[in-house]
């Protein structure tokens, strides 16, 4: 969305416009306040605590520290450890290669075809990255489970008494689920710049006799490279830090990863000895990564007016490829579509006198004052806590990106390394480290809510700083200038001139980080007690009690926050769009 605000006679250039947003002398500038301030609270409650944890004093033997060399050691040459590394990289290789093919061939149609509800089509299928993780865990257990919808349609009817398929808790479950929650990201990716490229070089070669596979192969694959390269690297990284749907789809011990073993040694076994030795691999993993995930990005131009070919006039024709894309188009839509269905189908039904029947009891029982006291009170939890952690992003996120347009290019790839670094490490790690940080300090008093308040608001300052960015760059330096000489002074003019320009994008950046606040899981598992329900965690204590249409009931309601959210981010790019 940011590109296409790029002026047509003022190219993106990221060292002109470094210090365009906040412009002048340190002091004089705005910029200053947001900057330090995010600064100390990054500081003050992130690093501090994490670095707290891996290297200040055991709790229970304050002479000896949780992080000793031979801890390090024994750790290392541990066989089952060496395993849960083996199977998290595994695993997050098969997922993150299986999400940039299914995100290509969508990224493909997109670029390629119009058709009636392409705009629904390319909403429904973000929706999937934006749905709390649980959300997506139950659905996928009601559609690909042993008695969910594809296995009962199968034994109707080839008659079988016995589920033919075993997809989930097996690596099977935990690839499909994955596929389902990041292929959204790697078809923005990839078609983001598809849209980018220009068909000069494609008629150049047509014209020159390459056929469509040289063609395909030989030019747009290369151009494409650091989409796809960046992509992967992405949902590895999220894959290697995934949570939830390990630890439910997982199917047992040989399935653990290294996110799991840590909130087993730290929650469940309470090694805090362990669970320190692996949260700091695991941290330099992520750093490593994240890393390269800033050293492979490459900036984007203007979107080009590509020809969009007629899905239903080539069908008509009976071309091929376009009956091809039209069969992937629907399976696409099975698969995106078919949890949620069923999800929704399963609110709607109680088991009673034995047999499945109609019902909305489930949702009658939320909302009556002697039985929904607990959905109404997560519920609340959950709304608050969302818009509080995306107000604090929000903030954290104009002070770190206006001082990431200061830096050079060096000092720029470390800074941003340093602020997006709460997005790479894993939000068990956090929490962990929170809570070791919350027990121990002057905040044991202060409530839970603001706490994951905080927390969230750390989690999600990243996201609003990689969508905000890009905008923040193509603020012409020549308004300031103009600014300048109407004698508009720096904070007349950020509030009059910039921040109407980045109004949308502020927007969209605060829906997307709340519907990512309401589904987050990993860091309030490891923070909130019996005294703050949220949500996901009723979600999550349903699925463990196998109480699947009451899971399914809190699962709708969590959807519908989500969907409107999305719908909100929706509403604003079109209208963007149109005035563009």
């Amino acid at each position: 969305m940011a590109e296409r605000l790029v002026p047509e006679h003022e190219p993106l250039n990221l060292e002109r416009s470094r210090r365009r947003f906040f412009p002048g002398t340190f002091f004089s500038d705005p910029a200053w306040i947001f900057q330090a301030a995010a600064l100390l609270f990054l500081t003050a409650f992130f690093y501090w605590p994490l670095i707290r944890f891996l290297f200040g004093p055991h709790p229970l033997d304050p002479d000896a520290s949780f992080l000793e060399l031979k801890i390090l050691f024994d750790f290392l040459g541990d066989s089952w450890n060496l395993g849960v590394f083996e199977f998290s990289f595994f695993q997050a290789f098969l997922s993150a290669f299986l999400s940039v093919l299914l995100g290509f061939g969508v990224a493909w149609i997109q670029v390629h075809y119009h058709f009636p509800g392409k705009r629904w089509f390319r909403l429904l299928t973000f929706l999937p990255f934006v749905l709390p993780s649980i959300v997506v865990v139950l659905a996928m257990i009601l559609f690909f489970g042993n008695n969910g919808w594809i296995n009962r349609g199968l034994m109707m009817f080839l008659g079988e008494k016995e589920p033919p398929l075993q997809f989930l808790y097996s690596l099977n479950g935990i690839l499909i689920a994955h596929v389902y929650y990041n292929f959204p990201i790697a078809a923005k990716l990839i078609g983001d710049q598809w849209s980018r490229l220009s068909e000069d070089f494609e008629r150049a070669a047509r014209s020159l006799g390459a056929g469509g596979l040289n063609r395909f192969f030989g030019l747009t694959l290369p151009m494409l490279r650091p989409s796809l390269v960046s992509a992967f690297i992405l949902i590895f990284l999220l894959c290697l830090n995934s949570f939830p749907i390990i630890l439910v789809l997982g199917g047992g011990i040989h399935h653990t990863t290294i996110e799991v073993q840590i909130y087993q040694l730290a929650r469940i076994e309470l090694d805090l000895e362990g669970a320190a030795v692996l949260a700091l691999l695991q941290a330099l993993i992520s750093i490593s990564i994240l890393a390269l995930l800033i050293r492979t990005r490459s900036a984007l131009g203007r979107p080009k007016k590509i020809y969009q070919r007629s899905l239903l006039v080539e069908m008509s024709q009976a071309r091929a490829p376009a009956w091809i894309s039209a069969i992937f188009l629907m399976l696409l839509m099975i698969f995106t579509l078919g949890p949620l269905v069923s999800v929704i189908i399963d609110s709607l039904r109680e088991f009673q006198e034995g047999i499945w029947q109609w019902s909305v009891e489930g949702y009658l029982r939320l909302f009556r004052p002697t039985e929904g006291g607990p959905f109404l009170f997560a519920l609340w939890n959950s709304f608050r806590i969302g818009v509080g952690g995306a107000l604090i992003s929000c903030l954290l996120g104009i002070g770190f990106s206006s001082l990431i347009l200061r830096l050079e290019s060096t000092g720029r790839n470390f800074g941003e390394l340093v602020i997006l670094l709460p997005m790479a490490l894993s939000s068990v790690v956090f929490g962990i480290s929170w809570f070791h940080f919350y027990q121990n300090s002057a905040l044991f008093g202060i409530s839970l809510e603001w706490i994951l308040m905080a927390v969230h608001g750390i989690l999600l300052c990243p996201y609003w700083v990689r969508m905000i960015l890009p905008t923040m760059e193509t603020v012409p330096r020549r308004w300031r200038d103009e600014s300048r000489v109407l004698g508009h002074g720096a904070w007349e003019h950020q509030v009059r001139i910039v921040f109407p320009w980045l109004r949308s994008t502020f927007l969209i950046a605060f829906f997307f980080s709340f519907a990512l606040s309401l589904g987050e899981l990993n860091s309030t598992m490891m923070l909130a007690d019996e005294t703050v329900r949220t949500l996901p965690l009723e979600i999550y204590g349903a699925i463990s009690a196998y109480r699947f249409s009451y899971a399914s009931a809190l699962a709708v309601i969590l959807l519908l926050m989500s969907l409107i959210a999305l719908l909100l981010m929706e509403k604003i790019l079109f209208q963007e769009e149109k005035s563009f």
